[in-house]
């Protein structure tokens, strides 16, 4: 049986078990045979990906996972899903080693986001500081009319601080935490606030709000269902 939907994960491991469920939740179906069939790699030792962006001294995250894309093709996938933003800093060099498409998650929320609010508007770009200081959103969202306003940097450490101290050490969720990079980021001048890192994901599905916001698992989540053939639970 050829799998429907090939999915890189274990950066982090949260993140990819919170991609499968969301993938699951936004799935119409009628019985458990009507889901996606999912091959899931978790390699928690994927190097870190904002380590190797800032320092190209430390080890290069792209092995192991041209590694992985080579396995998910050898399976014979019909798409290939990477729920990490940071990763896509590498995403030419994967789409090019894979038969199956790779779905870009950063294309893909930038023009989720276009859709959602005027064009010229200001978004505010949450993320690693591998993915900020590598542009990948701030060009995405130029591409298509807005502009990416990056955090501040005491927004940047509580980033950080909910990211690497709590969801990837496996420690309890700050909601205050959360609630005060939303309102920071709002007070900054975004009109809406673009959640881009799948760490941040967590608290984001963890924790209500009235914030407006993206999250880029959830649009890279929707893709993953229309283009392996799937229907959207409306």
């Amino acid at each position: 049986m050829r799998p429907d939907v090939g999915v890189i994960g274990g950066m982090g491991p949260d993140a990819a078990i919170l991609f499968l469920h969301t993938l699951t939740g936004m799935t119409k179906v009628a019985s458990d045979q009507d889901h996606l069939d999912v091959e899931l790699l978790q390699h928690c030792s994927i190097p870190d990906r904002t380590a190797y962006i800032l320092d190209h001294t430390q080890p290069n995250p792209v092995v192991p996972i041209l590694d992985d894309v080579r396995e998910l093709n050898r399976r014979q996938v019909q798409v290939i899903a990477i729920p990490c933003n940071t990763a896509h800093f590498f995403f030419d060099e994967i789409s090019a080693a894979s038969e199956a498409p790779v779905l870009n998650m950063i294309d893909l929320t930038a023009a989720h986001v276009a859709e959602l609010v005027p064009p010229g508007s200001s978004v505010g770009v949450l993320g690693t500081r591998g993915t900020i200081s590598s542009g990948l959103y701030q060009h995405a969202l130029e591409a298509v009319g807005l502009h990416a306003l990056n955090p501040s940097e005491a927004v940047q450490h509580d980033v950080d601080t909910l990211i690497f101290d709590q969801v990837k050490a496996n420690q309890p969720l700050d909601r205050d935490l959360y609630m005060s990079v939303l309102e920071r980021t709002m007070q900054a001048g975004a009109q809406i606030a673009l959640i881009g890192c799948t760490e941040l994901s967590v608290p984001e599905h963890a924790f209500a709000h009235d914030y407006a916001s993206v999250d880029a698992l959830d649009v890279l989540a929707r893709a993953t269902i229309v283009r392996a053939g799937g229907t959207l639970k409306l």
